[in-house]
Parts: structure tokens; C-alpha cells; sequence
């Protein structure tokens, strides 16, 4: 399944769910109430559980790439990234989201003053 497809999926499961609880309710049929609340809490523990074990996951993978730069590095390969490399590439970064951000809000402000003007 694709991984954009998932979250629209789990909505539609979710929300087909929550109707179908509140028709319950309606109807006054609570033990469907408690079984389908209980199936929405159960979906969500697993969603939860499945979140923490791929962080975990990738926590491992990048301590494996990590350590594998730095024995490249040692080994004469490709030197591995220096602090100031990372505070170099970073601040680059910010000051690029910073300039992009001064550039809407200029967009914004000019918006605003044309329809001012109107």
C-alpha cells in the first residue's frame, strides 16, 4: 500500500467507526458503543506501539551509518562531516528559510495593503 494511501485509509476506518458508535448511541445499542470504542482504542495502542518501534529502527540505522562514516573516515575514505561543516550547513539552512520567510511576509503585507486600498 502506498504510504500516502495509509493515513486516508486509517481516516476512513476511523471515522467509518466513530458513525458507526455514534448510530449506536443513537440507537441505544451500547455494547456495539463499547465494542467499536474499544476497537478504536485498540487500532490507536497498535498505531502507537508501530510508531515507536520504526523510531527505534531508525535509531539503530543511523547509529550503523554513523559508525560506518566514521570507520570510512578512519580508513582514508571520505572524510567524515566536522562540526563546523554541520553549523556551516545549518546556518545556511536557516538563513535560507529566513530570507523565504521575509519574502511572504513582504507578499502577505503587500496583499493586505492592496486590499486596503479596494
Amino acid at each position: 500500500m502506498p504510504a500516502l494511501l495509509i493515513p486516508v485509509v486509517g481516516a476512513g476506518v476511523a471515522g467509518l467507526l466513530s458513525l458507526g458508535a455514534t448510530l449506536a448511541a443513537v440507537a441505544g445499542l451500547w455494547w456495539v458503543v463499547v465494542l467499536v470504542v474499544t476497537l478504536l482504542v485498540a487500532a490507536t495502542l497498535v498505531v502507537a506501539l508501530d510508531a515507536d518501534r520504526r523510531i527505534r529502527e531508525t535509531r539503530r540505522f543511523l547509529h550503523r551509518e554513523l559508525g560506518r562514516l566514521e570507520v570510512a573516515g578512519a580508513a582514508g575514505g571520505r572524510a567524515a562531516p566536522t562540526t563546523e561543516d554541520v553549523v556551516g550547513t545549518v546556518r545556511a539552512l536557516q538563513a535560507q528559510y529566513t530570507g523565504r520567510l521575509d519574502r511572504l511576509q513582504d507578499a502577505v503585507d503587500e496583499v493586505l495593503r492592496r486590499d486596503d486600498r479596494d
